[in-house]
């Protein structure tokens, strides 16, 4: 499919909420409003033959490179470690016109196991990679985890390089959107994943300019029976709600349009009222339920004044162990020191310090952003933190759920 410099400002000023005329308009709303995506729309001006100043071309220049290191990156990864697949970046950019250019930020990895990820962790940090922070989290009675690495860019101008690798699809939101772990094999087509994965991170941010772009690429790569698969995800997952707003936004643009879901305005409206039904239910836990919100809302920025202070109140008085037994995530700052020796990761604790062992390092671990510099220093000795620690897995987690004081 072609896209035009057209296309692709009509889909910034439909997000923006803002018009632009002149090339100078457009240049100055992408940088202020969507920055990632000036490099796309110069990319298009190049292409249709319009001349780019200095800073322009050298911003295009620079997001193909970085496309291309990452392309390398993976390819490597793969090689080593062939049970691992991309989710996102790659895969959606690979569907955009050879003259356009999409801007990655990182790179993301699924794999099946923790051994796949550790194995891959392993051959990252051992060429240069550095182990930036790690997410564990119980689901479906196991302990998963979500690996962040990061690298310097050569360019001390520009942020790091970054990587994730994970053992699920996505967490969720924490509250009415479930967890996917796994899809089935018909849902596996590049179109249908991304755009799966697209929907869920509207629970993290609104829908961008390059979300409306990739959402009608990945759409327009599905056959008549894929694109039925795909309504059959979204319902399936709770994702109704989002994939109507995505219709409609597109609809704005002269853009193609999505499909919308079979059964219309009935769809959406019993799909809202399943995320609502979903998200109650876990206050049939009070204390876990409201974790998850608390958690959840701390990490989009929106807690209110009360919310702020009664989630720094939960975080002082339930456990860490707790809280991943009742569904929350438990954040990990590494901690140097040598490998602990480990295939899984393993959850441990002494007292109110909890950390996780994992075959790549050490975790001091927080359900929010509390870490004392004693307990840095006490995992960062020579395993003097091991002493009577307790081993806690994901069912022992759920086991030992209880508030400490």
């Amino acid at each position: 499919m072609d896209l035009t410099s057209d296309n692709l400002v009509e889909a910034l000023t439909v997000v923006s909420g803002q018009a632009a005329a002149s090339p100078m308009e457009i240049a100055d709303l992408v940088r202020q409003v969507q920055p990632g995506f000036a490099p796309t729309i110069f990319s298009a001006w190049k292409a249709e033959g319009r001349t780019l100043n200095p800073a322009m071309a050298y911003e295009v220049d620079y997001a193909r490179k970085k496309v291309d290191y990452y392309r390398s990156v993976a390819a490597t990864v793969k090689s080593a470690v062939p049970a691992l697949s991309t989710i996102k970046g790659l895969e959606v950019a690979a569907l955009y016109p050879d003259h356009l250019i999409r801007l990655q930020s990182d790179l993301d990895f699924i794999a099946p196991s923790q051994a796949d990820l550790w194995q891959a962790v392993s051959l990252l940090t051992d060429d240069g990679w550095k182990m930036f922070t790690a997410t564990f989290l119980q689901l479906e009675g196991d302990l998963h985890v979500m690996v962040s690495l990061e690298r310097d860019p050569g360019d001390e101008y520009r942020p790091a390089l970054h990587l994730e690798l994970t053992t699920y699809f996505t967490s969720g939101n924490q509250g009415g959107i479930p967890h996917i772990m796994r899809l089935p094999d018909e849902w596996l087509a590049p179109g249908i994943k991304n755009t799966v994965m697209l929907l869920h991170e509207r629970y993290e941010q609104p829908f961008r300019a390059r979300d409306l772009i990739d959402a009608v690429l990945l759409t327009d790569s599905l056959n008549d029976a894929q694109v039925g698969e795909l309504h059959k995800a979204v319902i399936a997952l709770g994702l109704v709600v989002a994939y109507d707003e995505l219709v409609k936004l597109v609809a704005k643009t002269s853009l193609p349009p999505l499909r919308p879901l079979p059964g219309g305005l009935l769809t959406v409206a019993r799909g809202r009222a399943r995320r609502v039904t979903r998200g109650a239910s876990y206050f049939s836990n009070p204390v876990g339920g409201t974790g998850r919100t608390l958690q959840r809302r701390s990490m989009q920025g929106k807690l209110s004044r009360a919310e702020g202070l009664a989630w720094e109140a939960l975080q002082r008085q339930l456990s860490v162990t707790a809280g991943v037994g009742q569904g929350m995530l438990a954040f990990g700052l590494p901690i140097n020191g040598p490998r602990p020796d480990v295939t899984d990761a393993v959850l441990r604790r002494k007292g109110k310090l909890v950390w996780a062992d994992t075959p790549a390092g050490r975790f001091l671990l927080t359900l929010g952003d509390y870490v004392t510099q004693a307990g840095i220093d006490e995992l960062s000795g020579n395993g003097q933190s091991r002493a009577g620690a307790e081993a806690t897995g994901a069912g022992r987690a759920a086991e030992s759920a209880e508030t400490s004081r």
